[in-house]
């Protein structure tokens, strides 16, 4: 049996992302361990997993909850001096990584062994670093994601008549070929890894470069035009049937969407249900980042406005999750059939919800078509625009823009979605293909056949 480990960022939905591969490879045998810093730990332990922790001198337990609070609580001279102050913290890392002084991580690599190694990319500068260390221990390593923007850009997208339907269908499938060729799309990334360094969200560019030269890494497996330049085969955990028609991504191997249906979720009154109303789930997802962007206040207001909303479409309950960001005390009117909550059980309530309002997050576009559910998306930050401009093509839902809602343009975009009469057979459609990948453990497969064929970059 093979020894695999998966690298996680201390990001929740990354953990969750891979939560039922990780299961199925520990059931078939194999010893299956997780890596990656201190505020991990817990989440991985609770499932009964090995964790081994790294960097800890740099980032103490808590570290990344309490980076996340002073982002969104900070404003001002306060955020900007926690910024620099992490910066800084970087820094330090990446000459010490550089300059062979912190030998940690291959120390821990070359102890466990492993016959493979998975980097979750979701927050890219670190995933960057550990390939290369991996590279320099000899280690076979791939990619994971579920993320379309952490993927090689598509090439090569053909129009083909039969998957598109109208107009307005094809314009989006234009942007999308264009933004992802375009060199503005590669200038926009390079100002956008500038400015996530500056604000203390990504490492400085030249100590990577530096470090893959001084290894002797090969030029031609390396790209610095991308977030991740250590070219290496990418496990997408999504199925090929909702990127756009001949998308040639290279190193991608397409999966299924890995959902794990026998996760632990948040407890949930079940007895305040009408069953006499067709249920609307909303939810902003769970991620500091989509609160920093929007604003606290701004994203109280959109809930609010969602809320006013769907209280006056009386044949519907509405139920909303507005995260641990978000005090319900300050939503000002809350109508007796409403329920809101922090947390909400989604997958639970997306089995029996009519629509769901999302920020397009893909884990939350994945379970929504996994139960074939209509979306209104309003897309905040990291994946979500170009997860819109996918449901826009596929006919999946509506999208509406965050910055200028009211309760009005929702009741619309409601209406939208009630008197479009293709939505419903596109998800059927996308649902049965989904469960048919979902139940084929393609993933699994995949690496199997890299254990087997011992493929390494």
């Amino acid at each position: 049996m093979a020894t695999i480990v998966f690298y996680i960022s201390p990001l929740q939905h990354e953990f969750n992302s891979i939560l039922k591969l990780t299961n199925t490879l520990k059931l078939l045998g194999h010893k299956v361990f997780y890596l990656g810093f201190a505020d991990s730990e817990e989440k991985v332990c609770k499932y009964g997993f090995s964790f081994v922790t790294i960097l800890e001198k740099w980032f103490p337990k808590g570290f990344f909850q309490q980076l996340d609070n002073n982002y969104l609580n900070l404003s001002g001279l306060e955020l900007l001096l926690e910024q620099r102050k992490y910066v800084k913290l970087l820094k330090s890392l990446m000459y010490s990584l550089y300059q062979g002084e912190n030998r940690e991580i291959h120390n821990v690599l070359k102890e466990i062994h492993p016959d493979l190694l998975l980097i979750g990319t979701s927050m890219t500068s670190y995933a960057s670093v550990i390939a290369l260390i991996a590279y320099e221990c000899q280690i076979g390593t791939i990619y994971f994601t579920d993320m379309f923007p952490e993927l090689p850009p598509a090439k090569n997208i053909i129009k083909q008549e039969k998957n598109i339907n109208n107009a307005a269908q094809y314009r989006h499938y234009l942007l999308f070929n264009f933004l992802n060729q375009s060199k503005i799309k590669l200038c926009f990334d390079y100002l956008k890894r500038k400015f996530n360094f500056l604000i203390g969200r990504g490492f400085e560019e030249d100590p990577i470069r530096r470090f893959a030269i001084d290894r002797k890494i090969p030029v031609e497996l390396l790209d610095w035009s991308l977030s991740l330049p250590l070219k290496l085969p990418h496990l997408f955990l999504c199925p090929e049937e909702l990127d756009f028609p001949n998308s040639s991504r290279e190193g991608c191997y397409y999966a299924e969407a890995s959902i794990d249906l026998q996760r632990e979720e948040p407890s949930f009154d079940w007895s305040k249900l009408n069953k006499n109303k067709a249920l609307i789930y909303c939810s902003l997802g769970t991620t500091g980042e989509t609160f920093q962007t929007v604003g606290k206040k701004k994203a109280q207001k959109f809930f609010q406005n969602v809320i006013d909303a769907v209280s006056l479409k009386k044949e519907y309950q509405l139920i909303v999750s507005v995260s641990e960001h978000i005090n319900i005390e300050d939503l000002r009117y809350i109508p007796e059939d409403t329920i809101i909550v922090n947390r909400a059980p989604q997958l639970a309530l997306l089995e029996k919800a009519s629509l769901a309002i999302i920020n397009g997050g893909i884990r939350t576009l994945k379970e929504c078509i996994y139960w074939g559910v209509p979306m209104i998306v309003f897309p905040i930050s990291a994946d979500q625009p170009e997860n819109a401009e996918i449901v826009k093509y596929h006919g999946l839902g509506v999208v509406g823009d965050i910055k200028n809602t009211s309760v009005s343009l929702i009741i619309d975009l409601v209406d939208k979605i009630e008197n479009n009469c293709f939505f419903k057979p596109r998800l059927e459609t996308l649902k049965q293909k989904f469960r048919e990948i979902e139940n084929s453990g393609k993933a699994t497969k995949i690496i199997l056949d890299f254990l087997e064929n011992n493929k390494r970059i």
